[in-house]
């Protein structure tokens, strides 16, 4: 009986290894817009918690968070902070930067809701 205990402990420890190792380790670094604009280079590739105003323009249509200095990140998909135009967001992403295309943030649906942030 002892032994199976033992198995049980060991098969559950692996299966939890396992589980962690699939969503890549990853830890998200807090980082305010001002931080991303100022050091993008720093946090290219990171996966970050930020927070901002949701922006849109019409044409072509896409979304931005912005702080009161005017500080900008994009946000993709659009269509996951289209229903918060005008409202204080706060979103968990893989942050880009690219010097001909900008600062972006791929919005990750786990990770959000893993750090306890609504995003639809």
């Amino acid at each position: 009986m002892y032994k199976l205990k033992g198995w049980r402990q060991v098969w559950i420890g692996a299966l939890a290894a396992l589980l962690l190792a699939g969503c890549g380790g990853d830890r998200v670094a807090p980082a305010t817009l001002a931080q991303l604009a100022g050091a993008a280079d720093a946090f290219d590739g990171e996966l970050v918690e930020t927070e901002g105003v949701v922006h849109r323009f019409d044409d072509p249509e896409h979304y931005w968070l912005e702080d009161d200095a005017i500080n900008r990140v994009a946000v993709i998909p659009g269509e996951a902070v289209a229903g918060h135009l005008g409202e204080r967001l706060r979103v968990v992403g893989r942050f880009t930067y690219h010097p001909e295309r900008g600062r972006r943030i791929e919005i990750d649906p786990a990770a959000t809701a893993a750090a306890n942030v609504s995003v639809p």
